[in-house]
C-alpha cells in the first residue's frame, strides 16, 4: 500500500444539547472537563471506533475537537451517553488515507473545554490488557497484529505472548512518552523457555520509548516483556504495538518548502523496502507539520513520523560528497538536508558569503525522531576550521558566524559518535544573525465565562532587541477580543487578557494562534508563540513535546460568572515620579455582595527571581477592596524615579467570597504608558532680529498627563545682550509667546543653541523639560 501524509488542519464536530461553557478558575453550575484516559487509545482510519474518554465534568459534552481529519458524533448505541460525569463515548469515522501517527483531542461540555489529550490514530487493531498478565505464567496472549492499551502497575510488569512462524520478522514498539505518559519503558522479547532474544530500553529518537525488530528463526510461542525501567507505575499508560511495520525514525528530507511537492523517503533501522511518499505541503502558513505513515510492501501495519513545512526552499546532499573537493553546492537561504550514510561518514556543504555576513547554524535531528548527534564544522575553503558545535544532548548543535572575507565556505556535518545508517538523518537551517525574540505561552488553554475576562502568561526570549513587543491572538471566534498587550521595553513576561461580549458563541473548543509582532529595524517581525512548556509539563516533562502541536492553544466561551470586572480607564499615561488612578468595576451577579479583594497578576520564575511579570519594574500598585455591597474601588499606581520609559501590560485578578463558594475573575489588561515629563519646543516668530528690537519665541509643551500644574519658562544660551523674562504657562493651557529684548549693543552674528526650559513645581518635586536647540541671528 502507498504511504500517507496529513497536516494538521483541526477537525471540529459539533454535537445536540449544547449548554453554556464555564471559566476553569471560576466556580460556577460545571467546571471544566478534564481527561484522564481514552479506550481505546487509538482510533482506526477507514472505519469508525468508539472512543471512550474517561476523566470529569464530561456531562452535556458537546463537541470533539481533534487534530487529525474525521467525523464524530456521541455514540448512539452507549445507553445515557452524555449524561455521566466520569466518561463518554464518541463514534469517530476516519478515511482509509488518514496516516498513522499522534495527534490531539479535547471535549468541550458546559464546563469548557478540556486540556489535550495525545490519542494515535493506528492500524493495527486494539486491544485492551486484561490487568492480570503480570507475570510470564499469566502472559495475556494475542493474535498478531496488535495493539495492547495498558498501565504498568507500580513495581509489576506486564506480559504478553504470541506465535511466530520460522523467518518472520516482527517489530514491537512502546508508545509511551510520545503519548504524554510518565512510563520509562523497556521492553524485552523472551522465547519460552524465558531466554532473552532482544530488548530495547531509549531507542534514539523516540523521547525515551522503545522500539526493535526481529526476525525469529524458529517458530513457535514467544513472549513480551514490559515495565518501566525504574519500576514505577499507577497510572502509566502504554500502547504496545507488535506488527509488520517499518522501524522510521525521520523522513528524508527532514522538511518541503510550504506550497511545494517533494518525494519523501521514511527511513529508519529497517524501512529501506518502504515506498517513497509523494507529499504536497500546505501553503497555508500555520501548518508547520505533516505526519507521514508507511509500510512495507503487503504490510498490513505503518510506521510514522513528522514533516516539517518550511517557509525557505530546501537542499538535499548530493553523494560523494565525503570530501572536501565533492562538497554539495548550496544557498545559505536553503536548508540542508543530508544523512550519514555509514559509519564514519562526512558529508560537506560548500556555500558564498560575504566579509561581515553573521548567520546561525543550527543542526534539527532529535526533535524530528532522528537518533543522529550532529557534529558540525565550519570551514574555509582550504579546510581550516574557523567554528565548531557539536550536539548537547537535550539538544541540537547551533552555533554563530562571522564571515572573515567574501569567499566560499563549507560546512561538514558529521555523527559525534562516528555511526552512521539509513536513519541517521538530519536537516540544517542557516539564518541570519539579527535581532529578534521568540514568545511562549503557560497554557494551551483558555476558558473565558461570558462577558468576562481570561488571562495567560505570554514569555519573551530576546535575541539583542529590547524594544516593544506587540501581543494578540489570531483565529478568535466572533464575539471574542484580545486587550491591547504589550511586552514593554526588555520586559520578558506579560498577561495577555481576552474578553467575550453577550453574542460569543458557547459550546465550542476554538484553536487559536497566540502572536507578537515588532518592528526591528526595517523589518517587520511577526513570531507565533509555542506551547512547549506548556506541553512538557503537561505530559510529564516529554524531551520533545508533539511538534504538530506545540503553537495549537484552545479556547472556549462558557457561562456568565458570579462577577465581572472591567477598568476605567483601559489606558493610562503617567511616568517616573508620578502616579495614575484607575477605577476597577465589578459587575455582581444577585446575591454576590460580599468583599472583593485584588492581585497583581505574577508568575512564578527559577531563582533567583521569585515572580515574573506583574507590575514593570519601580512601578507600585496600591491595592483596595471593593467594600461589601459597592461596585468599585479607585486605585493608585505609582512610578519611582527609576522606572523605563515605555508601554507595559498590567492586569489583577478579582476574588470574591460568598458563602461557600469562591470566585476568581481576571481584570482586563491595563496598558501603562510611562513616558518623559515634559516635551519642549521653542521657535523664533522669525530668523532674524536687529540690534534694538524685539522678537518672540513661541514655547510650546506636552506634558504628561498625570503632570499637573503651571510651567515657568526661562531660557539657555541666549546671544550676549538678548534677554527674556520668566514666562509662565497655565496650567490649562500649552503654549507662550515670550518676547526677547535686545540691546542695541547685543553681539551680531548666528547663534544655533538657545534653548527654552519648562519646569513644573508639585509639593516639593521639580519636572523638567528641555528644547532642542533654536537658531537665532541679530543683525
Amino acid at each position: 500500500m502507498p504511504a500517507r501524509s496529513f497536516s494538521a488542519k483541526w477537525s471540529v464536530v459539533a454535537l445536540t444539547g449544547l449548554v453554556s461553557l464555564t471559566n476553569s478558575t471560576t466556580v460556577f453550575a460545571q467546571a471544566a472537563p478534564t481527561i484522564g484516559s481514552t479506550s481505546p487509545q487509538a482510533v482506526a482510519p477507514g472505519g469508525s471506533t468508539n472512543l471512550k474518554v474517561r476523566g470529569a465534568n464530561l456531562a452535556g459534552a458537546t463537541q470533539l475537537w481533534s487534530s487529525f481529519a474525521g467525523e464524530s458524533s456521541l455514540a448512539a448505541d452507549v445507553a445515557d451517553n452524555g449524561k455521566n460525569a466520569g466518561e463518554v463515548t464518541f463514534k469517530v469515522a476516519l478515511p482509509s488515507n488518514a496516516p498513522v501517527g499522534i495527534y490531539g483531542v479535547r471535549v468541550a461540555t458546559p464546563g469548557g473545554t478540556s486540556p489535550l489529550r495525545l490519542v494515535m490514530v493506528d492500524d493495527l487493531p486494539s486491544v485492551a490488557a486484561t490487568g492480570q498478565n503480570v507475570k510470564p505464567e499469566s502472559a495475556q496472549e494475542l493474535t498478531l497484529p496488535a495493539a495492547v492499551d495498558g498501565s504498568i502497575p507500580s513495581l509489576g510488569m506486564h506480559y504478553y505472548k504470541f506465535k511466530a512462524e520460522a523467518g518472520q520478522q516482527i517489530s514491537i514498539e512502546v508508545v509511551a512518552r510520545r503519548l504524554g505518559s510518565a512510563l520509562d519503558p523497556i521492553v524485552r522479547l523472551l522465547n519460552a523457555k524465558g531466554r532473552e532474544l532482544a530488548y530495547s530500553d531509549d531507542a534514539p529518537g523516540l523521547r525515551s520509548d522503545s522500539q526493535f525488530s526481529y526476525t525469529f528463526k524458529d517458530a513457535g510461542d514467544y513472549v513480551v516483556e514490559l515495565r518501566d525501567i525504574q519500576y514505577r507505575g499507577g497510572d502509566f499508560p502504554y500502547r504496545l504495538r507488535i506488527g509488520d511495520f517499518p522501524q522510521i525514525s525521520a523522513p528524508f528530507p527532514m522538511s518541503v518548502q510550504r506550497g511545494q511537492t517533494a518525494k519523501v523517503t521514511l527511513s529508519g533501522p529497517n524501512a529501506a523496502d518502504v515506498a517513497p511518499v509523494d507529499v504536497a505541503a500546505p501553503a497555508d502558513p500555520t501548518v508547520n507539520w505533516v505526519t507521514v505513515s508507511g509500510k512495507r510492501p503487503n504490510g498490513k501495519s505503518s510506521g510514522f513520523t513528522l514533516l516539517k513545512v518550511s517557509d525557505r526552499p530546501e537542499a538535499v546532499e548530493t553523494e560523494p560528497n565525503n570530501e572536501l573537493a565533492q562538497a554539495t553546492r548550496v544557498e545559505l537561504t536553503q536548508g540542508m538536508n543530508g544523512r550519514i550514510e555509514k559509519a564514519g561518514d562526512v558529508d560537506h556543504y560548500i556555500f558564498a558569503a560575504k566579509k561581515g555576513q553573521a548567520v546561525t547554524f543550527k543542526a534539527i535531528t532529535q526533535r524530528s525522531g532522528a537518533p543522529t548527534a550532529v557534529y558540525l564544522r565550519l570551514l574555509n575553503k582550504s579546510g581550516g576550521q574557523i567554528a565548531a558545535k557539536e550536539d548537547f544532548g537535550a539538544g541540537d548543535a547551533a552555533f554563530n558566524a562571522t564571515f572573515p572575507e567574501d569567499g566560499e565556505y563549507v560546512l561538514a556535518v558529521e555523527d559525534l559518535h562516528r555511526r552512521g545508517g539509513a536513519e541517521f538523518i538530519y536537516r540544517v537551517e542557516v539564518d541570519p544573525t539579527q535581532p529578534g525574540f521568540e514568545l511562549n505561552v503557560s497554557a494551551n488553554t483558555i476558558n473565558i465565562g461570558a462577558t468576562s475576562t481570561a488571562a495567560i502568561y505570554v514569555n519573551a526570549t530576546r535575541q539583542n532587541y529590547a524594544g516593544p513587543i506587540q501581543v494578540s491572538v489570531e483565529g478568535l471566534p466572533e464575539g471574542v477580543t484580545v486587550v491591547p498587550t504589550v511586552l514593554g521595553p526588555g520586559a520578558v513576561t506579560t498577561v495577555l487578557t481576552v474578553r467575550s461580549n453577550a453574542e460569543a458563541a458557547t459550546n465550542r473548543s476554538v484553536p487559536v494562534r497566540v502572536v507578537g509582532t515588532a518592528k526591528i529595524g526595517e523589518r517587520e517581525v511577526k513570531v507565533a508563540a509555542d506551547t512547549e512548556r506548556a506541553l512538557k509539563t503537561a505530559f510529564s516533562n516529554v524531551a520533545w513535546a508533539p511538534a504538530n502541536l506545540d503553537e495549537h492553544v484552545a479556547l472556549a466561551v462558557g457561562a456568565k460568572p458570579a462577577v465581572r470586572f472591567r477598568a476605567e480607564p483601559a489606558e493610562v499615561v503617567f511616568g517616573p515620579s508620578l502616579q495614575a488612578n484607575v477605577k476597577l468595576i465589578v459587575d455582581r451577579n444577585q446575591g454576590f455582595d460580599e468583599v472583593v479583594n485584588f492581585a497583581v497578576i505574577t508568575q512564578a520564575a527559577a531563582p533567583p527571581v521569585p515572580v515574573m511579570g506583574g507590575l514593570p519594574a519601580n512601578v507600585t500598585a496600591e491595592l483596595k477592596p471593593i467594600a461589601k455591597g459597592t461596585n468599585e474601588i479607585e486605585i493608585v499606581l505609582k512610578a519611582t524615579d527609576k522606572a523605563a520609559l515605555g508601554d507595559f501590560t498590567l492586569a489583577f485578578n478579582g476574588t470574591i467570597k460568598q458563602g461557600n463558594q469562591t470566585v476568581t475573575e481576571a481584570v482586563p489588561g491595563i496598558t501603562l504608558k510611562l513616558q518623559e515629563h515634559l516635551k519642549v519646543t521653542a521657535m523664533p516668530v522669525a530668523d532674524k532680529v536687529a540690534a534694538g528690537g524685539t522678537i518672540n519665541m513661541k514655547v510650546t509643551i506636552a506634558r504628561n498627563p498625570a503632570l499637573k500644574g503651571d510651567a515657568v519658562v526661562t531660557f539657555a544660551n541666549l546671544p550676549k545682550g538678548v534677554t527674556a523674562a520668566a514666562a509662565t504657562i497655565p496650567a490649562d493651557k500649552n503654549e507662550v509667546e515670550v518676547a526677547l529684548t535686545v540691546a542695541a549693543d547685543a553681539a551680531k552674528g548666528a547663534v544655533n543653541n538657545i534653548q527654552a526650559k519648562a519646569e513644573i513645581t508639585v509639593g516639593q518635586a521639580k519636572f523638567a523639560g528641555t528644547s532642542a536647540n533654536a537658531a537665532l541671528t541679530v543683525e
